[in-house]
């Protein structure tokens, strides 16, 4: 009964952070372009491993493979907190910010020894941000200084229901059906520093629908194992709330995962993995234009360490990734290089994980109009009701 109530005790808090999910602060002004910051839905260990998505052959909960979670001995539950200091440039703005989030919560439902059914949330795009401009207008033939704000608050989720089966003793199999969620808040302040003339308020909201499909697979070897993902794009729905504002449309990537692992010894795993983007089917849709983009990503996880007798596995990674929306002015697209680090520890025979990452990142530079340096701790609870 204890894992029961810790369950429940951490859907509890899973479903606190996602209703308030949408009042966090910007990640990276990168925000303000495009449809926004692109999130990862990767738990601690796989920041840890460099963010890998695919590729590792032990059942766990994930957000990208569907069939990942085959294999799962009982019911789990997976949350993880993330935490940014960010430090950034772009044109004449400078910021230095943190943020706080749980981008990622999953739970698993083992079905028979053959399927298993899944549920989860995830960040998809972070659009909070804000900036400054302070000019001078003409009002009843004086000149006023003013200073415009303008702010964006919300962001694009999706909930994932998916089921995985598997087809034969090593080969797994799964599909998942994808809803967009979530709300933005474009508001622009007006604030006149001289005149005595009394602040102006505008805004616009929206509201995010769509539906995606995904469907992976696995692969489980003695010694390699291979994992490949795809997921179907679509078109995404920001639907006006405000009378004579009108609704936008904008197309979704197809999106295909693929990686695999070795193990190199006995306690040593080597995982790789990589991704493409069709972002460049939105390149019309967005200020600033959209690119295909891809993602490569490396780790090594060695098993051997123990405290108190429990397992404390060691993990270190890189990512390069090509990030799909170019700062507005700029003649160059962004990208990302993180290095990451992280450890792991196992409770009750298996029964409870907890896994903490450290990552330390770069962002743009030269013509991206763009620099930004960022370190980021993961801390993900995965627990299974045995």
């Amino acid at each position: 009964m204890t894992i029961v109530r810790a369950l429940g005790t951490a859907a509890a808090a899973a479903v606190l952070s996602v209703l308030s999910a949408g009042q966090a602060p910007a990640q990276s002004l990168l925000s303000t372009s495009g449809l926004g910051t692109p999130l990862e839905p990767v738990d601690a260990r796989a920041r840890a491993l460099g963010g890998l998505a695919v590729g590792l052959p032990d059942a766990q909960m994930s957000l990208v493979n569907p069939a990942a979670a085959m294999g799962l001995p009982a019911a789990g539950l997976t949350v993880t907190f993330q935490a940014d200091e960010v430090s950034g440039t772009a044109g004449d703005q400078a910021q230095d910010y943190t943020t706080a989030r749980f981008p990622v919560v999953q739970a698993a439902f083992p079905i028979g020894t053959r399927f298993v059914a899944s549920l989860g949330y995830a960040g998809v795009l972070d659009q909070n941000w804000a900036v400054e401009h302070r000019d001078s207008i003409l009002v009843t033939g004086q000149q006023l200084d003013v200073l415009d704000r303008f702010r964006s608050s919300g962001g694009v989720a999706r909930l994932r229901g998916g089921v995985g089966y598997r087809l034969l003793p090593r080969l797994d199999v799964g599909a998942a059906l994808d809803v967009y969620t979530g709300a933005l808040r474009d508001t622009v302040y007006r604030v006149f520093t001289e005149g005595g003339i009394q602040p102006s308020i505008t805004g616009t909201t929206y509201e995010w629908r769509g539906l995606g499909l995904s469907a992976g697979a696995r692969w489980r070897g003695s010694a390699f194992s291979l994992s490949a993902a795809v997921a179907a794009g679509g078109s995404l729905t920001a639907e006006a709330q405000d009378s004579g504002v009108v609704s936008k449309d904008y197309s979704l990537p197809v999106q295909v995962d693929v990686g695999g692992s070795a193990r190199i010894a006995q306690q040593a795993l080597v995982a790789v993995s990589a991704r493409w983007q069709g972002w460049g089917a939105a390149d019309e849709d967005v200020s600033g234009g959209a690119r295909d983009a891809t993602q490569l990503t490396a780790g090594i996880e060695y098993e051997a360490l123990r405290f108190l007798g429990r397992p404390v596995p060691l993990r270190i990674g890189a990512r390069y990734a090509e990030l799909p929306f170019r700062y507005e002015g700029a003649t160059d697209f962004v990208n990302e290089r993180t290095g990451t680090a992280g450890i792991g520890v196992v409770f009750g025979g298996g029964a409870a994980s907890l896994d903490l990452s450290g990552e330390r990142g770069m962002r743009g530079g030269g013509a991206a109009l763009l620099d930004e340096s960022f370190w980021r701790v993961s801390l993900s609870l995965s627990l299974l009701g045995r």
